[in-house]
């Protein structure tokens, strides 16, 4: 028999922003965790970011890893990413997700959930064949379930992955002069300067230039490091390019750049990369959060500050009411999720990231917990959730 035993992993963003304390206290006083009869090895994730962390201490105890995800602060994204990695080594794993009232109930009924993937991926499809993407500063630390195989991805996929250090982007960046910045200027407002706004246009006017020098059909980038070495951050320039026909995705996320690039080039697609935040498998909708919503997929814009970091500009977006279609690839190339579900909200709540949507899915949404490709989804609108199944699928 196991000993209950509580690991609670925080980010160093989430130290610094006493909302997300003040979301977990309240959590965890409503959780009440100490009076549950639970016998196991419990890690509560308490914000995006914790997944380096797990990393450090899963070893020191054996599975099942029991992971705790709120409904804030992209705890559920980083669960994901974690359950990912668990997922690729043959661990045991199970997520216990939502309001505390929601996983102190699962917890004492001891709920678990059977794991398997949706579709195998082709072993070889050439569907991006001469397509080149770039790689600027590497994959972020806490994605550890998202490195890809760049001789895989040629083989399965016909695509080229190149690396991009960060400090030619950084470089770059800082000798280019911002341009063009004047067409967003009705979005100022008194989170957003001029100056923040043409911050972020200079990083847009340095990845213009990054995509020409090596013919780029689309990239990702390390995006948090601009935070302090730039003191900005890509959000904005990652909506515009998404609205170019250009991929672009944040976080240095293969998978997910591999993933957008599939509904860009085969279906013409915009998509939004987004952090699953919270899921309710009895009614089946999920809400969706990222900062960098394609601007020609809002059909209302705002500029804000980027959640996590309270700098930079992020996409306050407005989404139609429309059938969508989700996409991920798993890291390993294997693997592919599919969902097709509508939007039924927009929501506007301060512990998630700034464009918000609520979706109800038509799958059983509880197989983005036992299936999970990342903490990443790609969501376009239109139903062609078949097409992509018969597209990639063996």
């Amino acid at each position: 028999m196991l000993k209950k035993q509580f690991i609670f992993l925080k980010s160093g963003v989430s130290d610094s922003n006493p909302d997300i304390q003040n979301d977990t206290d309240e959590y965890l006083k409503d959780l009440d965790f100490e009076s549950i009869d639970f016998d196991g090895m419990i890690f509560f994730i308490q914000s995006g970011g914790t997944e380096e962390i797990f990393i450090q201490k899963y070893k020191n105890y054996q599975p099942p890893y029991i992971l705790i995800a709120t409904d804030a602060n992209n705890s559920l994204a980083s669960s994901l990413e974690i359950a990912s990695f668990l997922k690729s080594k043959n661990l045991e794993y199970y997520i216990y997700h939502g309001r505390a009232d929601e996983v102190r109930e699962d917890l004492i009924l001891k709920h678990t959930h059977s794991i398997a993937f949706n579709y195998e991926l082709k072993e070889t499809n050439t569907i991006l064949k001469g397509e080149t993407l770039g790689v600027i500063g590497q994959p972020s630390n806490w994605l550890i379930a998202s490195k890809v195989d760049y001789a895989l991805a040629k083989k399965k996929l016909g695509v080229k992955l190149i690396d991009i250090s960060f400090e030619e982007f950084l470089d770059t960046i800082e000798n280019t002069r911002p341009t063009g910045f004047s067409r967003y200027s009705k979005l100022i407002n008194k989170k957003i300067s001029k100056e923040e706004l043409k911050k972020a246009y200079q990083i847009y006017n340095a990845l213009q230039k990054l995509i020409k020098k090596y013919n780029l059909n689309g990239l990702t980038v390390r995006c948090f490091d601009l935070l302090g070495t730039f003191h900005s951050t890509s959000c904005l320039a990652l909506a515009i390019l998404n609205s170019e026909r250009i991929t672009a995705t944040c976080e240095g996320d293969v998978p997910a750049m591999l993933s957008m690039h599939i509904l860009n080039k085969c279906f013409k697609k915009p998509s939004f990369q987004c952090n699953p935040s919270y899921l309710n498998s009895t009614q089946n909708f999920a809400y969706l959060a990222h900062c960098t919503l394609p601007l020609n997929m809002c059909k209302s814009v705002k500029l804000d500050t980027h959640f996590e970091s309270g700098i930079g500009v992020g996409i306050v977006g407005e989404m139609s009411s429309s059938s969508v279609t989700i996409l991920k690839l798993d890291a390993r190339l294997n693997k592919f999720s599919v969902y097709s579900g509508k939007i039924i909200e927009n929501l506007h709540r301060s512990n998630l990231c700034r464009s918000q949507i609520k979706v109800r899915f038509h799958e059983p949404i509880e197989q983005v917990l036992t299936s999970p490709c990342g903490n990443h989804l790609l969501l376009a609108y239109g139903d062609f959730a078949s097409d992509l199944v018969s597209l990639l699928s063996i």
